[in-house]
C-alpha cells in the first residue's frame, strides 16, 4: 500500500503570506478595489478568506485575471489545465462557535471549532485553451469594477462611521483605539495623505473598537509585540480590509515595519493564525455593517 503525504494547506498559504509580507506586500490590500475574485464559469464571487487566498497566489504567480475555475468544470469544457500547474487551495464554511461551562465554578468559556472543508480551483491563467480568452471578455464585460465615483464611497462609509456611535478624540499624529477607556484617538482629517488613507485607518481602528467585551469580546489587551497584541493588529487589518472591500474603497492602510514583524512572529509559530484572525475580522465587519444597516453580503458557492 502506497502513502501519500497530505498537503497542509493551512502552511502552505501561510508560507505565501509570510514571503509577501517579508518582501513588503500586504496581499489584501489593492485588490479589493480590483475586479472580484471569483469563479471564471459561474460567475459567483469569492468571499470570507478566499479573495485573500486568491491575491496571495495572484501576487506570488504574477497572473493577470482574478478568475478561477475547478478541474471538473474545465473538463465539462474540454478544456486543459496544464501539466505542473499548482491548485489554489480555498475554504468552504469555516469555524463555529461553541460555549461550555465550568462544572466546578459556573465559568462560561468559549472556543471555536473548524468546521469548513477545502476545494482546488485553477487561475485561468493555467488554462490551456485559447477559447479561454472569450469567456474572461465575457465575465470581464458583466462583472468589472470602473468608472465608479469617489463621494458614494466614502458616504458610504461616512454612514457606517456615524451608526456606531463610536467616543473618538481628533488631533494628534496617532491613530489607535484605547480600550481602558473604550475611545478611539485619530488625527484630522486634513492630515492624512488623503480620503482612502483616512477611512482605510478609521476602519482599521473600528475593527478593534468591536474587540470590547460589551461587544464581540475578543482579546484586545497585549503589550506591543506581544502575540495576543499582534494577532489583534493582523484581525483590525483584514477587517479593515473587509470593510473596504464592502464599501468598494481601495484600502492604503500603512503600517510601521514592527507590525510586519510582529505578524511574521504570530504566523510562523502558528499556521492556522492567518485563518483565525481572517474568520475574526469577518465577524467584525459583518458586525460593523449590520450596524448600519449595510451589510449585503451572498453566500456563493464556487
Amino acid at each position: 500500500m502506497h502513502s501519500h503525504q497530505k498537503t497542509d494547506k493551512f502552511q502552505l498559504i501561510t508560507d505565501k503570506l509570510i514571503t509577501l509580507i517579508e518582501q513588503g506586500t500586504k496581499p489584501w490590500v489593492k485588490p479589493w478595489s480590483a475586479t472580484p475574485y471569483g469563479n471564471l464559469i459561474t460567475g459567483h464571487r469569492y468571499q470570507g478568506i478566499n479573495p485573500l487566498i486568491c491575491a496571495i497566489d495572484t501576487l506570488i504567480n504574477d497572473w493577470q485575471h482574478p478568475f478561477f475555475i475547478g478541474f471538473a468544470q474545465a473538463q465539462e469544457k474540454n478544456w486543459k489545465v496544464q501539466k505542473g500547474s499548482k491548485a489554489t487551495y480555498l475554504r468552504w464554511g469555516g469555524a463555529i462557535a461553541i460555549e461550555s461551562t465550568d462544572e466546578e465554578t459556573g465559568e462560561k468559556s468559549k472556543h471555536y471549532k473548524n468546521a469548513g472543508r477545502w476545494f482546488n480551483v485553477f487561475n485561468v491563467a493555467c488554462l490551456d485553451d485559447s477559447d479561454s480568452n472569450e469567456k474572461i471578455s465575457d465575465y470581464l464585460e458583466k462583472n468589472q469594477i470602473t468608472g465608479v465615483n469617489t463621494e458614494p464611497r466614502l458616504e458610504f462609509a461616512e454612514a457606517l462611521i456615524l451608526a456606531q456611535n463610536v467616543d473618538v478624540v481628533f488631533g494628534g499624529d496617532v491613530a489607535c483605539y484605547v480600550p481602558s477607556i473604550d475611545k478611539i484617538r485619530m488625527p484630522n482629517y486634513e492630515d492624512f495623505t488623503g480620503a482612502l488613507a483616512y477611512y482605510a485607518t478609521y476602519l482599521h481602528e473600528l475593527t478593534h473598537w468591536t474587540g470590547h467585551s460589551t461587544r464581540l469580546d475578543r482579546e484586545i489587551v497585549g503589550q506591543f509585540g506581544s502575540k495576543s497584541y499582534s494577532f489583534e493588529e493582523l484581525v483590525a487589518e483584514i477587517g479593515a480590509a473587509f470593510l473596504c472591500s464592502s464599501l468598494n474603497i481601495e484600502s492604503q492602510l500603512e503600517h510601521h515595519a514592527s507590525y510586519l514583524d510582529s505578524w511574521l512572529s504570530v504566523l510562523r509559530d502558528d499556521n492556522k493564525a492567518f485563518f483565525r484572525a481572517a474568520g475574526q475580522a469577518r465577524i467584525a465587519a459583518d458586525w460593523l455593517l449590520n450596524n448600519a444597516g449595510l451589510n449585503t453580503n451572498e453566500s456563493v458557492a464556487a
